[in-house]
C-alpha cells in the first residue's frame, strides 16, 4: 500500500484532466444537486449540461469498477451521468482562454478528489476501524504534471477528509441511482434521462 505521507501534488493549472477527450467528468446526484442549486438551472437547461452516456460495450465488473459511479437505467439503455463536453471535446464549465473552471466552488466530486481515488479498507486488528488508501488515478499518472518529483508532499489530513466525503457520497449516490432503477423496473416511472433529473429536481423541493 502506498505511504500517503510520500504523495506528491499541487494543482499547476494544466487543464489536462478538463480537456482529455477520453476522460468522463462522472457526477453523482448530490453534485448535480449542488450545480443546479448553485447555477439556478432549470429542468431543461440541466439537460443540456449533464450528459447521459450509454455504454455501447457490455457492462462487465471490471468497467463498472473503472467508472467507480453506479450506470441507471434510461429512455436508451444502461447511462452513466457525467458533464456534457463542448465541440472541442473539452469540459462545458472549462475557460480555455483563462485555464480555469467556471463553477470551481461547485464542481464535482472527482474534480476535487484529482488527482487521487480513495479506496475504503478495514484494519487487520480492528475490524470495525476504516481506514482509507489513497492512490494516484490511471488518468493523473497519464498526464497530470503536478504529481511530479517537484510537487510538495499532501497534507493527508486533508486529503482523508476529503475521501471521507467521497466515499460517503459515492455511498448515497448508489442508493439513489439503485431505487432509481427498482423504481423503473417496477414500472413505477418511465426510464428517461428528464425523469432522472425531475427526480433530483423533488430533493430541491424537500
Amino acid at each position: 500500500m502506498p505511504n500517503p505521507k510520500k504523495l506528491k501534488f499541487v494543482c499547476t493549472r494544466c487543464g489536462n484532466c478538463c480537456t482529455d477527450k477520453n476522460t468522463l467528468v462522472n457526477v453523482t446526484h448530490l453534485d448535480i444537486l449542488r450545480i443546479v442549486k448553485g447555477l439556478k438551472l432549470s429542468l431543461e437547461e440541466s439537460l443540456e449540461i449533464f450528459g447521459f452516456y450509454v455504454y455501447i460495450e457490455t457492462l462487465n465488473n471490471n468497467i463498472l469498477k473503472k467508472m467507480v459511479i453506479s450506470p441507471i437505467e434510461t429512455e436508451k439503455g444502461l447511462a452513466f451521468i457525467g458533464l456534457i463536453k463542448n465541440d472541442k471535446n473539452e469540459c462545458y464549465f472549462y475557460d480555455g482562454k483563462n485555464k480555469r473552471c467556471l463553477i470551481h466552488s461547485l464542481r464535482p466530486m472527482f474534480c476535487r478528489s484529482f488527482p487521487f481515488s480513495f479506496i475504503p479498507l478495514r484494519g487487520k486488528d480492528n475490524r470495525s476501524e476504516k481506514k482509507i488508501e489513497i492512490i494516484y488515478t490511471e488518468k493523473a499518472i497519464e498526464y497530470c504534471p503536478g504529481i511530479g518529483n517537484d510537487a510538495p508532499l499532501i497534507d493527508v489530513d486533508d486529503w482523508i477528509n476529503l475521501a471521507n466525503k467521497t466515499l460517503s457520497e459515492l455511498e448515497d449516490n448508489y442508493s439513489f441511482n439503485e431505487n432509481w432503477n427498482i423504481s423503473v423496473k417496477n414500472k413505477e416511472i418511465p426510464p428517461s434521462a428528464k425523469n432522472y433529473i425531475r427526480r433530483i429536481f423533488k430533493l430541491i423541493e424537500g
